[in-house]
Parts: C-alpha cells; structure tokens; sequence
C-alpha cells in the first residue's frame, strides 16, 4: 500500500446534514485508488481518485443512515487503526510543508527585507 493523498473533506447528504471535516487518506493498493475515512472506518475504491472519493461518499452515506436508523448515533465515531492515521499525519505533514514553501516563495522572495522587518505580524484563526 502506497499512500497518495490525505484530505478533510465535508460530507454532506442532501441539504438535509454535512459533516465536520472528515479525515480521507488515499492511498494505492494493487492497482486500484483506496479511499479511507479515518473517523468512521469506512473505506470504498476505484480505478482513480475521483471514482473512489464518489465510491466513499456513498459508502458514509449508507454508514450514518444506518447508525441513524438503528439509533446508533452514539457509536458511529469508530476511528482506523493506527498505522492508517500516521501514514495519514505522515502525509499531510508533507503537503503542508509544499503548500508552506510554494506560499513563501510566491510572496516574500520579491520582498526587500527591510520591508519585512517593518511588516507587523498578525494571527488569523481559520
């Protein structure tokens, strides 16, 4: 198993209920695109990311609207196994050091730094 991508991703049926962000790792194994949900242990695939993201919307779909049906609410957070959450931790470790990087050399290299060390810093909650 190779893992490819990690994803939060909001989950919604209908206008009815959408999720929290729900963790998503997708990873290659043997020739088809496994897509995990890391909170509910629900996992679907296919041939490509896209087909297997669809696959496992259907498949959460079809997880709460039982948990629902057999008042099972109370026990629908069901986490994966470990090894599936560091390889997802691992993962997105990765494409945030990118998205931290490509953000750094888009806006400051062209920055003198003497404008930099005059710049007031701020924090923004997300």
């Amino acid at each position: 198993m190779k893992g490819l991508k990690a994803k939060r991703i909001r989950f919604k049926i209908g206008s009815v209920w959408e999720s929290p962000a729900l963790h998503i790792l997708l990873a290659k194994e043997n020739d088809v695109v496994v897509a995990r949900c890391l909170d509910f242990t629900v996992s679907s695939h296919a041939k490509d990311e896209k087909g297997a993201l669809k696959a496992l919307a259907d498949s959460i779909k079809e997880y709460v609207l039982t948990a629902v049906e057999n008042d099972a609410i109370d026990t629908i957070f069901d986490p994966a196994h470990g090894k599936y959450w560091r390889m997802y931790n691992e993962l997105e470790t990765k494409q945030s050091s990118r998205s931290l990087k490509i953000s750094i050399k888009k806006s400051l290299k062209s920055v003198s730094n003497d404008n930099l060390q005059q710049s007031t810093a701020e924090i923004n909650y997300a």
